[in-house]
């Protein structure tokens, strides 16, 4: 017991240490841990709202990579010498393109894809990813470019339904997505790169007899451009005009860009100007001559930390960019929670919990080895809470940033599950004390994290993006939203306790120990009442929100009609119980089925495409489904065939009369 002891302490002691660790890693090439740290925390406006740019670097490192780090080989010896974090990535892709243009960014899970776009490749099939940069889609050649290829690809796969699509053109489908983001991503700040020659007098006139001129000059002068042009528009080809017509129309074409990321926080106050500006809407301001000053001071300072003389003078360009962006902002109110947002994902919660959630997993498994030991019991329900105030913690944070109630979208809902789904194993276990549900605790926990995880990246969405207009309430959103989510959580983990009686049984776990079972029972039946209650009361004031918004308190919709279904599944389950109509082998049976009613109701109405519900659909989401339906089905089969085959195995008591009668 000593030896089990020390492995435990040891364990903890090292997984603490690894998580403690400091994850950043700096480029030496270019960027200091200053600098970084600063530029995580500039504000930008994308999707709607205010977030910090360290929050839209991760959102578009998921969508292209896959990924919220990328790892890096500089040494070429085949290892990951370094690891860019989100806002170090993003800020090689603005400021260093040729650089971030051989990032191994762009992961392929299938060499057909490969094959199919024109890209050699020096194997077949792999286990692991192949990943392709920016300049193999686009480098100069006189072949034609994979991208165009994958462009072309991709429009012919996408005229077909989801369903039909193979899984080789999905994955084209969902590359081609994340190229056409980088790459409007990439040409980002593009105008900013290149000066440009100033040719005639008209033009030169301008800007003081100077032979060139930056982005930020044209911006400058956008009006008086445009004069010009119009002066002239009768004979726009006259050569004494110069390149005036050129420098024109490079002003015009950043006007009309493609970059939807606001960077520049307008004067007056968010309620009475609420949209900021982006690099294309300030060439057009120009033009209208209605930048304002204090705009060009915010680009002069970015075009200096593209095209200054030096490094040091374009970091303290950078720098002076930043610094003017926040007080701007903070002077709008827009300020106060970009910190609070950026150290939310820098610390992670949820994902340090996901580790903590395996290693309690060991840790109660290690549990098992000692049944009576008191102390690695407690162990192991330490080891479990900590992740579960982790991902409180984490929960608590997310709605003090959006300042909202916990749950808004479906992301949300796996966070808030596995949080709730967790504390009532916990507080089954205190009262229990079989180890079972401490068990299933962390596997619940880990599980939704994870899926979460997933989720984030194969939606590719900002998580945190604003509410739709009709949802914006935060009285029905803690009231209807939280307490249905809390009767999904139960639900789930009733049939997890289901499950788990019947697969114990089957196996013949402590065939003898009656009082153990029964204990899973009881869990399960408790876990389900506590269920049924949230279940309830959230539909009813679904329908009071549905009669509040839309004027009718129910009305069939595929929501609705999913929520009712639980709630007629347990109420089923608790009276066949209370009536004895099913005794502990068929409750755990219909507990262990709810399980999937509790699942199409969370996810998989919202996959039906029809009705006010209707969001969220993703093919990844789809296919999970059904393979929890598939897995969970099998799970309950094979379980109810092996309890079967434990009781034929049995032998039959003799009966009391029979027992005399022979006698």
């Amino acid at each position: 017991m000593r030896f089990v002891y020390a492995f435990v302490a040891a364990f903890v002691a090292f997984f603490a240490t690894t998580v403690a660790q400091d994850k950043k890693a700096v480029n030496p090439d270019r960027w200091d841990e200053a600098t970084l740290e600063l530029m995580a925390t500039l504000p930008v406006q994308d999707g709607g709202r205010i977030k910090p740019l360290s929050a839209y670097a991760a959102q578009m490192l998921y969508l292209v990579h896959g990924r919220r780090d990328m790892k890096l080989d500089t040494d070429g010896d085949g290892k990951t010498d370094t690891t860019l974090l989100p806002t170090e990535w993003l800020l090689d892709v603005l400021f260093q393109p040729s650089v971030a243009a051989d990032f191994p960014l762009f992961r392929i899970e299938n060499v057909e894809v490969l094959d199919a776009i024109g890209i050699e490749h020096q194997s077949g099939q792999r286990f692991d990813f192949d990943y392709i940069s920016y300049r193999q889609l686009v480098g100069a050649g006189s072949k034609k470019q994979p991208a165009e290829t994958l462009w072309e690809l991709a429009s012919t796969y996408g005229k077909k339904p989801t369903e039909a699509l193979a899984p080789v053109e999905a994955h084209i489908i969902r590359t081609n997505q994340g190229v056409t983001a980088y790459s409007t991503l990439y040409g980002l700040l593009a105008p900013l790169y290149e000066p440009h020659e100033l040719v005639g007098a008209p033009i030169r006139a301008i800007y003081q007899d100077r032979e060139e001129a930056t982005f930020a000059d044209l911006v400058r002068k956008g009006s008086e451009i445009a004069a010009l042009v119009r002066k002239n528009k009768d004979n726009p080809m006259d050569p004494a005009l110069g390149n005036a017509m050129s420098i024109a129309s490079a002003l015009t074409e950043a006007a009309q860009g493609r970059s939807r990321l606001a960077i520049f926080p307008p004067t007056g106050v968010s309620k009475d100007e609420p949209e900021w500006g982006s690099i294309s809407m300030l060439a057009e301001s120009s033009l209208r001559g209605t930048v304002t000053e204090e705009q060009m001071s915010m680009l002069d300072a970015l075009q200096g930390a593209v095209s200054g003389p030096d490094e040091s003078s374009r970091m303290a360009s950078l720098r002076k960019f930043r610094n003017t962006v926040v007080a701007r902002a903070q002077l709008r109110g827009e300020y106060d929670k970009v910190p609070l947002e950026n150290y939310y994902l820098a610390a992670s919660w949820h994902y340090q919990a996901l580790h903590w959630f395996l290693l309690a997993i060991l840790v109660v498994a290690i549990g098992w080895m000692a049944p009576r030991s008191k102390t690695l019991w407690a162990l192991g329900a330490v080891a479990t809470s900590i992740p579960l105030c982790m991902l409180i913690g984490d929960i608590v944070l997310r709605s003090i940033v959006r300042g909202r109630p916990p749950i808004l979208n479906l992301y949300d809902t796996f966070l808030f599950i596995a949080a709730v789904g967790v504390l009532a194993a916990v507080i089954a276990e205190l009262i229990t004390r079989r180890r079972v549900a401490i068990f299933l605790a962390p596997v619940f926990g880990a599980m939704l994290i994870a899926l979460a995880r997933a989720f984030e990246v194969e939606s590719g969405d900002d998580q945190m993006a604003p509410l739709q207009a009709v949802l914006d309430t935060n009285y029905y959103l803690a009231t209807h939203v939280t307490s249905i989510n809390m009767g999904y959580a139960a639900g789930m983990f009733a049939s997890f306790l289901g499950t788990a009686w019947l697969v114990l049984n089957a196996i013949g776990f402590r065939r003898g120990d009656e009082a153990f079972h029964k204990s899973i029972v009881r869990a399960t039946y408790g876990v389900t009442a506590f269920g049924l209650v949230f279940a309830v009361f959230g539909t009813i004031y679904g329908g009071v929100w549905a009669n509040d918004s839309w004027g009718r308190f129910w009305g069939w919709d595929p929501k609705e009609n999913g929520a009712l279904m639980i709630c007629i599944a347990q109420v089923a389950l608790l009276h066949a119980r209370m009536a004895g109509m099913v005794r502990d082998f068929g409750f755990c049976v219909c507990a262990a089925l709810t399980g999937i009613v509790v699942a199409f109701s969370w996810f998989h109405v919202n996959l039906l495409g029809i009705g006010l519900h209707a969001y969220g659909f993703s093919s990844a989401t789809k296919v999970a489904l059904f393979r929890y339906y598939g897995v969970q089905l099998t799970l309950t089969s094979l379980g109810a065939v092996g309890v079967m085959l434990q009781r034929a195995r049995k032998p039959a008591l003799p009966k009391v009369g029979a027992a005399a009668s022979a006698s």
